[in-house]
């Protein structure tokens, strides 16, 4: 992951592996995952994300950023299993907004949107209840947009 500058803001470490990185900013609540290679097989995906679930109980984290600017695979599998069994189980947790950065392809962004509509097509849209999902550009969006909603509540 690129060096985070946000001032007054500091993003620690948590995690580094070949295929993800994991930074958190306690001030913000938010943790950001970064892939860092072009596919993530599912078994990694999910430990992955299990990880993340797992500072859950040490940590307040209510924003996660996910980065996945580097993959160049889409595995339909793998999104079905963050959005049905992920997801819900971090809202429980506390973590109720999820920014996305996709990586600069319009073929991806047409599968993400597909796959989207076909696991809310297959699944109740209850699923999705109290979660904000929004698409970003950078981690600085993401990061003002945190800000202006702690502003504004």
């Amino acid at each position: 992951m690129n060096q985070i500058t946000h001032p007054g803001y500091a993003f620690n470490n948590i995690a580094n592996g070949d295929l993800a990185s994991l930074h958190f900013c306690s001030e913000l609540s938010l943790a950001i995952c970064s892939a860092q290679t072009e596919y993530i097989p599912i078994e990694n995906f999910r430990d992955i994300f299990l990880q993340i679930s797992g500072l859950l109980k040490d940590r307040t984290i209510k924003h996660l950023l996910f980065d996945k600017r580097a993959l160049r695979t889409f595995h339909q599998p793998s999104m079905e299993w963050y959005f049905t069994i992920w997801k819900p189980s971090v809202r429980e947790l506390g973590l109720i907004s999820h920014f996305k950065i996709l990586p600069d392809l319009e073929w991806f962004k047409t599968a993400v949107a597909a796959g989207r509509h076909e696991i809310l097509t297959k699944f109740d849209e209850e699923l999705l209840n109290g979660i904000t999902i929004s698409y970003v550009n950078n981690p600085e969006e993401a990061i003002d947009a945190i800000l202006q909603q702690t502003q504004t509540n």
